[in-house]
């Protein structure tokens, strides 16, 4: 994660430095595994939370801590129309409350689809749902995840080259979008065990999204980019 969001900036700042170009890639190649992973922390903490409630609240606070750094970075401004990760992973996990509740058929439909199209405000848009529907309806058939998690990322980068193209700009730019697959291999070394409950281990992730992205900030306004 830090190292995509290093790259992001260096390409916003520096993009006609050829150098940057070779660094931006290997950096943004590497940082695709935190989407996938971030999806896949989600779903197992969904199946093993002792409390679904204070996981969603949980995630819902920490969308507004991350906003205002989220937003500095992207756009220098205190508040933008994009909206951070935690906000679509929030979003993602109540398709999961939605999915398992004892709703009607119908109600559930529509839910899931507003949740789908309130994604589209924030960061990892539309994909992320994805990722974690097909994380958790898959869990128990590794082939198939697998299949369906390479099909929805080849689908990543072809949106990708889609609309570098529409702007403009070369096709190619983007291939780093192909570490999505780098995903795969440490997907078939899950044992399937849950990790630590540390109380470290729960809230370092919590702790260090908002906290990198506001010291990025902050190195960025000391070197005046």
């Amino acid at each position: 994660m830090l190292l995509d969001h290093i790259a992001w900036i260096l390409s916003q700042t520096y993009y006609d430095q050829p150098w940057n170009h070779a660094l931006t890639f290997v950096f943004r190649t590497i940082g695709r595994l935190t989407a996938p992973i971030m999806s896949w922390f989600l779903v197992q903490g969904y199946i093993h939370t002792s409390s679904k409630k204070r996981y969603a609240l949980r995630l819902l606070i920490f969308a507004l801590v991350s906003q205002i750094p989220f937003s500095l970075v992207r756009s220098g401004k205190l508040w933008s129309s994009e909206l951070n990760v935690i906000y679509t992973l929030l979003l993602s996990f109540l398709i999961l409350c939605i999915i398992d509740s004892e709703l009607d058929r119908f109600p559930k439909i529509l839910l899931v689809i507003l949740l789908f199209a309130l994604s589209a405000f924030g960061d990892w848009a539309i994909f992320m749902p994805f990722m974690v529907l097909i994380f958790y309806l898959l869990r128990d058939r590794r082939r198939a995840l697998i299949i369906f998690y390479s099909i929805l990322s080849l689908l990543v980068v072809l949106a990708d080259i889609v609309i570098l193209c529409i702007r403009g700009y070369y096709w190619h730019w983007e291939l780093w979008q192909l570490g999505m697959f780098l995903f795969i291999p440490l997907l078939l070394l899950y044992n399937g065990q849950p990790g630590s409950r540390h109380p470290f281990h729960k809230w370092i992730f919590y702790a260090f999204y908002p906290a990198h992205l506001l010291i990025l900030w902050f190195i960025l306004k000391i070197c005046n980019l």
